[in-house]
């Protein structure tokens, strides 16, 4: 059964868009009266086509209005598909944008709360399918309810006595043909796998096998397992076709009686031929829309699980940031007291009684360590994580107390594979909270970490694309951008994370930027390479 309330949930996103969803209502409704009229203009159709008492313009007229709705309907059904494909495109954008943006908002302990990644990339890939789906079901089921409405008026209009009887024998019909599919679709389901297990555990155990001689057994347990298999495809052929065979009989049993009761009107004068002609015409067109309502009754529901995992999503709680304290200049002194930080995730190790001072200036390595804790220490400093206990001050202040976004400005955190924006080099430097910043800033950089050396080369300079498809970036070209964009935040506090990937230090220019970015910073580099950790004042194994 349809959840009304989810789609009332789906309604609040359509609701900026309004106008084109009334305009798919409108060609939905243009749909169903074009329709439901065609039986009308069926009737003087034939009538005047076996008799000879109607006038060549009638016949003309009714040959034209069964054009015109044709043709109406046409251009309904294709403003309809177009203004619902439409508004289901514009509600998937501005799903997956609210969603994008509350997974920004998201503490870093959310992957361990739920199996996240997985969830997310199957909310982002599946929600332009679920929303055509939905968008599809809500074309059906006003659509169809609105041309059997339309049939069933009609039939009233043409005979009264036959409508209810005509009515009865489209569901009849549509309950068989729906039974039909319904078992079809299950019987397509062919166990297809059921000698897979055999095939991997004979493959995985082939020295066993080999060294008992059991490989007549073996043989003849696979071949008994395809025959299985054989048999359990053959009754499910058989099955299908035995209920496509019955639904045939009673589907020609009933209209071989309704062809005959009209027989019969038609024979005591009762009827015309254009009467009959149109009643069954009607009968035959509520078939299809009464089979896709009841379809609708029995469609999965994992369309509506989307939108389920969508507000499961939403009722999240953001990042909270506890945080009063404003600090305008930082000289990048951190210590650690007796730090203690539980197990967040895999890739967020514990610590334990971590007790540490890194002075101004200072340069610390972090070399990789078996555990990685590590990233733990870095995650803690910028406040993607809390400690268990203990306390990290930021110039003698409890990093806890101190406002998110001022400490996080303090702070700049550079992997080697942090992904560029599809926008220009520009663009890329003068990143986040430095959008704004000044052209002369942005050259200043650029200059210092030697992006103006390849970008003077490219035809339009710091305003190059990344995305142009005619020019390529080097990997240590990117790099420098990504050293450019934290020297021009002017980080007190420098994060060079090499736990993912590695920057090129063998390139002398890449090692040049990287040497201005930590020059009078204190910096904490996590990385094994050997130039990197040559970099260090202080080397510390965490343990």
């Amino acid at each position: 059964m349809i959840e009304i309330q989810m789609l009332r949930r789906l309604m609040i996103w359509v609701v900026p868009y309004w106008t084109m969803f009334a305009f798919a209502i409108i060609s939905l409704i243009t749909i169903a009266v074009t329709t439901s009229l065609l039986p009308l203009f069926i009737k003087p159709l034939l009538d005047n086509i076996l008799t000879s008492q109607h006038g060549l313009e009638e016949f003309q007229f009714a040959l034209l209005a069964i054009l015109g709705l044709l043709i109406t309907r046409s251009l309904a059904s294709f403003s309809c598909s177009y203004a619902t494909s439409w508004v289901s495109g514009k509600v998937g954008i501005d799903l997956r944008r609210t969603l994008f943006d509350k997974l920004l908002a998201l503490p870093l302990s959310y992957p361990k709360e739920t199996n996240s990644d997985k969830l997310n990339i199957n909310l982002f890939s599946e929600i332009e399918h679920a929303t055509d789906s939905i968008a599809q079901i809500l074309i059906i089921f006003v659509k169809e309810i609105l041309t059997i409405t339309g049939l069933l008026i009609v039939m009233i209009l043409l005979n009264w006595e036959f409508s209810f009887m005509g009515f009865l024998i489209a569901v009849v019909i549509g309950l068989i043909m729906q039974f039909v599919s319904q078992a079809s679709n299950s019987h397509q389901k062919v166990p297809s796998l059921l000698i897979t297990p055999t095939f991997l555990t004979s493959c995985k155990h082939i020295k066993s096998i080999k060294l008992d001689g059991s490989q007549s057994q073996e043989s003849q347990h696979f071949c008994n397992s395809i025959d299985h298999q054989r048999n359990l495809a053959l009754k499910q052929v058989v099955a299908k076709t035995f209920s496509k065979t019955i639904a045939f009989i009673m589907i020609a049993t009933i209209l071989t009686v309704f062809f005959f009761l009209f027989k019969q009107q038609i024979s005591l004068g009762m009827m015309t031929v254009g009467d009959a002609s149109a009643l069954i015409t009607a009968v035959l067109m509520l078939v299809l829309p009464v089979r896709r309502v009841l379809n609708i009754q029995t469609s999965p529901q994992n369309k509506f699980q989307v939108i389920h995992n969508v507000d499961a999503l939403l009722a999240q709680q953001n990042e909270t940031d506890p945080g009063k304290v404003e600090i305008a200049n930082a000289r990048g002194q951190i210590r650690f007291e007796e730090v203690n930080a539980g197990n967040y995730s895999q890739t967020c190790p514990p610590l334990f009684n971590l007790t540490l001072t890194i002075q101004p200036g200072e340069i610390i390595a972090l070399p990789g360590s078996s555990q990685g804790q590590e990233r733990t220490l870095i995650d803690l400093i910028a406040r993607f994580i809390h400690p268990a206990s203990g306390r990290i001050l930021l110039n003698d202040v409890d990093i806890a107390t101190i406002k998110l976004t001022d400490l996080r400005a303090k702070i700049a955190w550079i992997t080697p594979d942090t992904r560029l924006l599809n926008d220009t080099i520009a663009a890329n430097i003068a990143y986040g909270t430095m959008r704004c910043a000044t052209e002369a800033s942005i050259m200043k950089v650029a200059r210092t970490c030697h992006v103006t050396t390849f970008a003077r080369e490219m035809p339009h300079g710091l305003q190059t694309r990344i995305d142009n498809q005619d020019i390529k970036f080097t990997e240590n070209q990117r790099q420098r951008i990504l050293i450019a964009r934290a020297l021009l935040k002017n980080p007190a506090i420098v994060i060079i994370d090499e736990t993912t990937s590695v920057f090129d230090t063998d390139c002398r220019l890449v090692n040049n930027a990287l040497d201005a970015l930590i020059q009078n910073r204190t910096t904490l580099i996590a990385s094994s390479q050997p130039n990197m950790l040559g970099k260090a004042h202080r080397i510390i194994k965490l343990t």
